[in-house]
C-alpha cells in the first residue's frame, strides 16, 4: 500500500486541477487560486513521498505528467480564456489563443520525461512555474483596478502573453532548480522574503487572495529575472 501513496497524492493534484478548471470557466478566480496551491502542494509531496518511500514507478512518472498537464497546463489556459471572454465578449476568436499554453505544456512534459539533461536543473520554464505566474496574475488583475487590470483588459495582452509563455515552456533556456541549495537559490529565498514583506505592507488589509496572488506573482517574476541574469553570466 505504501507504494501507492505517491500515486494517490498525484491523483489529488489532478482532482484539484479539475476543480480549478471548473471554477475558472465560471470566473471564480479566487477559488482557482486555492486549487492551484493545493495542486502545487500535492505535486511537491508526491515526489517527496516517492523518494522517502522508495516508491518510484513507471506508471507514477506518467501519471504525474498527466496530472500536471491538467493542473498547470489546462487550468491557466482556461483562466486566461475566461478573463479574455469577460473583458472582450465581442472578440470570440482571440479568446481561444490561451489554449496554446496547454499544447506547449503537453510538449514540455513529454520532453521532460525523456530528457536526461534535466536532473539537477531545468531547460525551459516548468509547467508548475508557468501556472504560478499566470493564475496569480489573472487573480490579482481581476480583483483590482490598477495598472495590471487595465493591461490584462487590453485586446492583445493576453494573446501575446500566451505566446511568450508558450515559448518559455518549450525553449531550452537553462533555469536553476529550486530543489537544490545553490547560490542562486539563496538569493531567491532572500529576495522572496523581502517581496512577501512588501506585499503584506501594501495589500495586507485587502482580501487574502489579492495579497497571496501578488506575492506569488512577484516571487515567480523574480525567479525569471534571476534566471536571465544567470544565463548572461554563463
Amino acid at each position: 500500500m505504501k507504494k501507492q501513496i505517491p500515486n494517490f497524492l498525484t491523483l489529488c493534484n489532478l482532482l484539484a486541477g479539475c476543480t480549478g478548471v471548473v471554477f475558472a470557466v465560471r470566473g471564480h478566480f479566487s477559488i482557482v487560486l486555492i486549487c492551484l496551491m493545493l495542486s502545487e502542494l500535492f505535486d511537491f509531496f508526491d515526489g517527496f513521498s516517492a523518494r522517502a518511500l522508495g516508491a518510484y514507478s513507471a506508471i507514477g512518472k506518467e501519471l504525474d505528467s498527466l496530472a500536471d498537464l491538467v493542473s498547470f497546463g489546462l487550468c491557466p489556459s482556461v483562466c486566461l480564456f475566461s478573463w479574455y471572454g469577460i473583458a472582450h465578449p465581442e472578440i470570440p476568436l482571440l479568446r481561444w489563443i490561451p489554449f496554446l499554453l496547454t499544447a506547449a505544456s503537453a510538449l514540455r512534459l513529454a520532453k521532460f520525461n525523456i530528457d536526461t539533461r534535466q536532473t539537477t536543473s531545468f531547460l525551459g520554464l516548468a509547467t508548475s512555474g508557468c501556472a504560478l505566474l499566470l493564475i496569480p496574475l489573472a487573480v490579482y488583475s481581476f480583483y483590482t483596478d490598477g495598472f495590471l487590470h487595465i493591461l490584462m483588459g487590453t485586446v492583445w495582452f493576453i494573446p501575446v502573453l500566451t505566446i511568450v509563455f508558450s515559448f518559455l515552456l518549450v525553449c531550452e533556456f537553462p533555469m536553476f532548480s529550486l530543489k537544490k541549495m545553490t547560490g542562486q537559490l539563496k538569493t531567491f529565498i532572500s529576495g522572496s522574503i523581502i517581496l512577501v514583506a512588501a506585499c503584506l505592507i501594501r495589500e495586507g488589509k485587502g482580501p487574502w487572495y489579492v495579497t497571496v496572488s501578488l506575492c506569488i506573482f512577484l516571487i515567480l517574476t523574480f525567479y525569471l529575472v534571476l534566471n536571465i541574469a544567470w544565463i548572461k553570466r554563463k
